[in-house]
């Protein structure tokens, strides 16, 4: 078992696997936003993760190092928080620990209230959850940044960072995660 790469048959807007042109679900999105990611979700990831965010095994936050020099260098990078309890039980962020470990800087722009983990919530319920994010600055945003997560699932999470940025003026934001 391994890392398993996206092909070349995705979503051209979300990176929904195995999807040639647009999905149903980016049909109905007006004005959607590009996502890249490099891999699927599979068993083999989940284990990963689990053994990353869940077991705090800090050390896993390099693997993926090369990868995102290559996909991210050079963007204005805003990562998706954790809340402060998270981080409190966690001991990091999993998203800025891959971040830090590329040495890729990152704006630090989004905070997030406690919500459930997304990873217990069924698919109705994240589609349907309230926004966590808010903007910790007034400071006027780049005119183009990249949204990075570590897993898009149903793109609730993006989409909730991408409406406060876009309401913060922002004109141009696109998403990218390692998994889809």
């Amino acid at each position: 078992m391994q890392f398993e790469s996206i092909s070349d048959r995705h979503c051209e807007i979300c990176y929904k696997p195995d999807i040639s042109g647009v999905c149903k679900d980016c049909k109905l999105i007006k004005n959607p936003v590009m996502h890249r990611a490099i891999f699927h979700y599979n068993d083999f990831a989940k284990t990963y993760f689990k053994q990353y965010k869940f077991n705090g095994d800090f050390r896993l936050r390099a693997a993926f190092n090369q990868i995102l020099r290559l996909n991210l260098k050079g963007q204005q990078i805003i990562p998706i928080p954790v809340s402060a309890e998270r981080l409190q039980s966690r001991g990091f962020n999993q998203v800025t620990g891959f971040l830090s470990s590329a040495n890729l800087p990152y704006l630090a722009l989004l905070s997030k209230r406690e919500t459930e983990h997304q990873s217990h919530k069924t698919r109705v319920a994240r589609l349907s959850t309230d926004n966590p994010f808010r903007l910790n600055t007034l400071s006027k945003l780049p005119d183009s940044v990249l949204i990075f997560d570590d897993i898009y699932t149903t793109g609730t999470t993006l989409k909730h960072a991408i409406a406060i940025i876009k309401n913060a003026g922002c004109p141009r934001v696109s998403t990218f995660s390692l998994f889809r």
